[in-house]
This record gives C-alpha cells, sequence and structure tokens, in this order.
C-alpha cells in the first residue's frame, strides 16, 4: 500500500537548493524519501553515497537507474584502488615494527598517525596527527613523524610486503581531487562522515546540487574520526523529518525525553498511532537484545543460557566478531591464568585488580563491562562462553533471540527489544557525560517497533521525571499475577530480577512452589530465599542447556 508523503517529506522532494540538509530522525523514511527525491527527477544523473557496501546494495534494488548507489571506496578504487588489490589489509605494528628495526610500541603509533592521517583532509602528515597522550617528548613526536610518512611510502610501493589501507587509496583519489559527474550527490549518513568524504562531496558544488542526509542524534562514529557533515556546513534549505514509521508513539516519546534532556533538541519525535507501546517483551516470541558493548553483550546471552529453557541464539555479524574472546582474557586475568591472555591490552595488566582500577579511572566503558561480567560470572564464564557457542545459528529466522551492539544495530528493528543494561547511567554525572553513549542509547531504543524491555537506569529516569507508563502489557499484568502472595515492592523487584536472568515468571514460580517456599497459606514468601533458588536454578539449566549442545555435537 503506498503511503502518501507527509509535508515534512514533500518538503525534501520540492526543495531546489543547491546545499539541502536533511535531518532525519529515527525510522522517519529518509531512505524512502530520497528515492522519491530522485524519482521526481528522472533527466538528473544522481550518486547517492552509502555509508557501506551492504547499505548501497540494498539502495540500488530500491532508487531508479539514474541513480548510482556507491560508497567513496568503491568510487576510488575503480580510479586507482585497483593496482593496490595484491596488497590491500590493514598492516600490523610487528609488520611495521620488522620492516623499519623498531619496536612494535612506535610502530603501533606511527601506523596510528597514518590512520588519523589518512581520514583528514591534510596534504602531509605532522605532529597534529600524533596521539599526544603517549608522545610527549618533541624529539620522539617529530621522530614518529618521520617514520609515519616513511611507512606511508612503504604502502604506496607496490614491491612492499605492508598493507595498503582501504583508507589509503581513497586518500590518494580524494588528493587527486576528482570530479564527480553527476548533477546531483546525496549523501546518507551525513552525521558520521570522515572530513575527506565531505571535503570530496562539497568540492562538487560547482557543477552538481548537494543533499546532506542524516541524525545527529545517531553520530556514533567519532572514535573512528567521524564528524557531524549536518553541522559543519552552512545549507541553503534545512528540512526535518520528525514522523517516525516505525515505533509506537510510546517509544517516540521515550526518544523525545533522551533528545531534549541531553542533547538539547526542541523538536517532538511523533511516532505511529496505529499501534500501542508494551513495557515489557513477550519471551516466547522471538526478541532482539541490545548490548553497548561487547561484554555487555555477552553478559546478556550469558542470562540467556543460563535459563531453563533451550534457545537459539543470531549475532548479527556473528559471533566470533564479537571479540567475545575478551572476556575469556579477563577471566584468565582474574583467575591468575596470564599465559593464557591473548588479547595484548589486557596482557600489560599485572592483575584483575589494576585492571578494574583502570577501568574507573580511564571511565573506559569496554574495560568496566569486562570487570563487571567476570565478576558476576567468575568461574563460570568459560562455561558460558562454551554455551553461547553451541547456541549460535547464523540464520536470523531460525533464531529465537537476535543479539546485537548498538553500533551494529543501526539501521536495524524489531518488534521486541531488550535494550542491556550497559548503557550510559542516567543521569550522566558532568565529568563523563558523552553525547555519543546518549546518542547509542537513543540508537537502541529506537530499534523497537512495538515492544521493549528498557534498562533499569534508563526507566528509573523516566520515572523521575514523570514519564506517564500508564501503558501497561499483558506481559506486565500476568507477571505481576503470577506471584500473588509477595507484596508490591517486592513483586517489582522479583519481576526485574526474573528480567534480567531471562527466565519466565511462571518457570521461577512453579520452583518456588516446589521447593516450598510458599503456598497458597503463605502470605509472603522468603524473598531472600527465592532470589538465591533464581540465582542457583540458573546454574544449574547453563550446565543443563551444555550438556545438550554437546550431546547434539556428539551426536
Amino acid at each position: 500500500m503506498t503511503r502518501n508523503n507527509t509535508q515534512e517529506q514533500q518538503a525534501v522532494i520540492d526543495s531546489d537548493a543547491n546545499l539541502l540538509a536533511v535531518d532525519a530522525f529515527a525510522g522517519t523514511g529518509k531512505t524512502s524519501t530520497l528515492v522519491k527525491y530522485a524519482e521526481a527527477r528522472p533527466s538528473q544523473r544522481i550518486l547517492y553515497i552509502a555509508f557501506n557496501k551492504s547499505v548501497a546494495a540494498e539502495a540500488k534494488e530500491r532508487f531508479p537507474e539514474n541513480v548510482d548507489c556507491r560508497t567513496t571506496h568503491s568510487l576510488a578504487y575503480a580510479a586507482v584502488g585497483r593496482k593496490f588489490a595484491e596488497k590491500l589489509g590493514n598492516a600490523q605494528p610487528y609488520m611495521v615494527a620488522q620492516a623499519f628495526k623498531c619496536n612494535t610500541k612506535r610502530a603501533k603509533l606511527a601506523l596510528e598517525a597514518v590512520s588519523s592521517w589518512l581520514c583528514s583532509i591534510d596534504a602531509e602528515i605532522t605532529l597534529n596527527h600524533i596521539n599526544q597522550d603517549e608522545v610527549q617528548d618533541p624529539i620522539e613526536a617529530d621522530a614518529l613523524v618521520d617514520l609515519a610518512r616513511n611507512v606511508w611510502e612503504r604502502m604506496q610501493d607496490p614491491r612492499s610486503d605492508l598493507k595498503m589501507p582501504h583508507d589509503g587509496y581513497l586518500k590518494l583519489w580524494a588528493m587527486g581531487q576528482p570530479r564527480l559527474r553527476y548533477d546531483i550527490i546525496l549523501l546518507d549518513e551525513a552525521q558520521d562522515t570522515n572530513p575527506i568524504t565531505l571535503d570530496l562531496v562539497m568540492s562538487q558544488q560547482g557543477h552538481a546540487k548537494i543533499v546532506l542526509v542524516g541524525d545527529r542524534h545517531q553520530g556514533i562514529y567519532g572514535f573512528r574520526k567521524a564528524m557531524n557533515a549536518m553541522e559543519a556546513v552552512e545549507a541553503q534549505e534545512r528540512v526535518a523529518l520528525t514522523q517516525s514509521f516505525r515505533f509506537a508513539q510510546g517509544i517516540a516519546d521515550v526518544a523525545t525525553a533522551l533528545l531534549q534532556a541531553f542533547k538539547g533538541e526542541d523538536r517532538c519525535v511523533k511516532g505511529r498511532s496505529d499501534i500501542s507501546v508494551k513495557w515489557s517483551i513477550d519471551y516466547r516470541k522471538h526478541y532482539a537484545i541490545i548490548g553497548r558493548t561487547n561484554a555487555g553483550l555477552f553478559s546478556a546471552a550469558a542470562n540467556v543460557v543460563m535459563g531453563r529453557r533451550e534457545r537459539r541464539l543470531h549475532f548479527v555479524g556473528g559471533f566470533d566478531s564479537y571479540l567475545f574472546g575478551k572476556v575469556l582474557d579477563a577471566y584468565y586475568l582474574w583467575a591468575d591464568e596470564r599465559a593464557r591472555i591473548k588479547d595484548a591490552t589486557i596482557a600489560r595488566f599485572q592483575n584483575f585488580h589494576d585492571f578494574k582500577q583502570y577501568g574507573d579511572e580511564a571511565g573506559d566503558a569496554e574495560v568496566k563491562a569486562l570487570v563487571k561480567t567476570v565478576e558476576q560470572y567468575r568461574m563460570d564464564v568459560p562455561v558460558i562462553y562454551n554455551a553461547m557457542r553451541a547456541a549460535e545459528t547464523p540464520v536470523q529466522d531460525r533464531a529465537d533471540i537476535t543479539l546485537t551492539t548498538g553500533h551494529r544495530a543501526k539501521g536495524l528493528e524489531w518488534d521486541q527489544v531488550m535494550v542491556a543494561d550497559d548503557f550510559i547511567e542516567l543521569p550522566p554525572g558532568e565529568d563523563d557525560f558523552d553525547e555519543e553513549e546518549v546518542n547509542l542509547l537513543y540508537v537502541g531504543v529506537t530499534r523497537a517497533i512495538e515492544s521493549i524491555l528498557l534498562p533499569g537506569s534508563l526507566r528509573e529516569w523516566l520515572e523521575s521525571t514523570g514519564f506517564d507508563f500508564n501503558q501497561q502489557s499483558e506481559c506486565e499484568q500476568s507477571e505481576t499475577k503470577a506471584l500473588p502472595h509477595a507484596d508490591v515492592a517486592q513483586s517489582e523487584e522479583l519481576r526485574r530480577l526474573i528480567t534480567e536472568r531471562a527466565l519466565l515468571a511462571e518457570a521461577i514460580t512453579d520452583a518456588a512452589q516446589m521447593c516450598g517456599l510458599f503456598d497458597s497459606k503463605a502470605s509472603v514468601p522468603d524473598f531472600n530465599q527465592l532470589q538465591q533458588l533464581i540465582h542457583e536454578l540458573g546454574r544449574e539449566c547453563l550446565r543443563a542447556n551444555l550438556m545438550r549442545a554437546e550431546a547434539q555435537y556428539a551426536g
């Protein structure tokens, strides 16, 4: 069924601006709007620049024939990258150390300088590209600049074994100031653009119209030197897309609350009126779990494999891509088995205490999540790791649960979403406030269509602001009824605990009744004993699930 354009979408389609900026909230149909913009200009040659090749491939199926859907890397590869086809890849510090007879630390710093320069619009590598936190000696900094320049020269040599990174041939192409033969250029995900791509696009203004499309609240790649092109340019016209076609109004209200409180947004996100939000999920149906970090996702998956029911898990991008081996390495550090640690960063810590202290002092979200996970599961970490791998399925349609991080969830959506508890604590402190952390939480929340389970910190903060959760789902009601003898406070705490363990309320209630913790004559169960039961039940279920998986492999 064809949907009528909103006034906001029509404003984009009708715009004749030479430089148009479209600020599109999550789920507001930015791609479909761009398709209609292109369809309205059939005689124009249009270039759609996608964030990655999978998005470009999908866009090719949607845009009309007068639109080329490419990435900047594919354009650069066709022009200059082909001659490096045999040596493309990421140079490792040990390669540089061997080639230039230096230690691996200097090699790593030189590679970081090259990487920083490749994403910039600078003509040559300078002190500005050296990590000033790591190198404070001026003489050493100058020496590193020379080393980085020599590394780059070696990368360009077809006879050298030193790998040419993909950003390398993009840099070479961009420095040649190519003229793109298009009438209109559409730059998608403009909030996460590296400076060299923006400079390349803006240099086409003399002969091509430019349309920048993005959501400044979904900028999550600052660690890759990405910048928000939407705010870096003086657009001739700006249009906002605020009507989401993805999620219920309640989810839109959560997004609005976040953006207005922590991002200074003055507009409201508008949700769908044809569906109602549910503030819980039905564990009997497929749902997605979104974590902030790989370690946080490990913890969420652990809660699943420790459950009573066998679950098939799908990891977006594949199990191995989440580097869960770091959780194992953190465990080996905790268990004083340092010889088994593979990760070089974790290996440089002498003990788990120092590792934990570093995470607290540096405010490193990944390290803090690793520490929390190891302290929570301790000796069970290796068992959980094996159980997760055994439960994995590469096909999402065959999975009971999909697991991913906020970064990988970008552009995806599910009917039911559980947002893990390793996202930013709200409200954030002044010292550790990071806008990108709020952006990641916003991305996580806006992946849900109808049913969402919010992390405790977010829910508590929303309640403190007077947020209205009066639309209670059937799942929440049934869970409350499953514990008729507990007082309200204990029921709520137990419901939270059950949710965190990813266990069904009915199963816990049955187990509690079997153990005699409460029956129809009891007024209030022994809450502490019930909590302990849940913990022990999880451990036993974990082992049962692992035994099932091992039996399947043996068969």
